[in-house]
């Protein structure tokens, strides 16, 4: 008799067990169960960077991606920024740099702003040095002249 109870005990646990499992859809776009087709994680990223020194701020984000791959390279210090950034993302990103006059560091007296908008999918490199002026004059960054 003992043995009769433990198989349907037996029994009773595996079907319990084969119940409780999940249903998984795979199938077409028609069907609107199936997990295969279905978007539900976005991925994001923010950067942001501010160098009083130099009068430097920098900032990267990316928003509502569905792939993003993102690498930054950043080194900071009073005299200079070099940042180099590279991404390959489906999404938004957006990306920019400002650079203010030393003397005043007012808002106003913007020497560079640049920006970059971006929505779709997209492969970028993206390289920032800035210097102040008496470093560049030590020749440790090269002639001073940009390249055209």
């Amino acid at each position: 008799m003992t043995g009769k109870c433990l198989v349907v005990v037996f029994c009773l646990a595996v079907l319990g067990a084969t119940v409780a499992q999940p249903v998984i859809h795979i199938g077409s776009k028609s069907d609107p169960n199936a997990s295969l087709f279905s978007y539900d994680q976005k991925f994001g990223e923010t950067t942001c960077l501010r160098n009083y020194d130099v009068g430097m701020s920098a900032y990267k984000n990316f928003d509502e991606c569905t792939r993003l791959s993102s690498s930054t390279y950043l080194r900071s210090n009073p005299d200079w920024v070099d940042i180099a950034i590279g991404a390959n993302f489906s999404g938004i990103g957006r990306m920019g740099y400002r650079v203010l006059d030393l003397e005043t560091m007012d808002p106003k007296d913007e020497m560079v702003l640049v920006y970059h908008d971006f929505i779709g999918n997209f492969t970028l490199d993206e390289k920032i040095k800035v210097i102040k002026n008496n470093m560049n004059e030590t020749g440790y960054f090269g002639s001073g002249h940009c390249g055209i």
